[in-house]
């Protein structure tokens, strides 16, 4: 399985579309709100620690404080650890 990361999406009432190409197919994945958004790229412990307030982790020695161009980089370089969202 093939894919690349296109971006994110922000939709009205908080809402998060992750765009990707999956063997040559648009594909998305709809987040609910900031918080799902964050629970797609941050480990349990990470998200927890996120979700108290302890900021977010180092991302390749960088600090981002974005919370979604946190999870657009994270993305763009782990794009493959995504597949389950596709797999039938």
């Amino acid at each position: 399985m093939t894919i690349k990361f296109e971006g994110i999406d922000l939709i009205p009432a908080d809402g998060y579309i992750l765009n990707f190409i999956v063997d040559g197919k648009d594909e998305t994945v709809y987040c609910d709100g900031i918080e799902e958004l964050m629970c797609t790229a941050l480990t349990e412990e990470e998200w927890v620690n996120w979700l108290t307030g302890g900021g977010l982790p180092l991302l390749n020695g960088k600090k981002i404080d974005d919370e979604v161009k946190f999870v657009e980089e994270y993305i763009h370089k782990k794009a493959d650890n995504f597949c389950g969202f596709f797999e039938n």
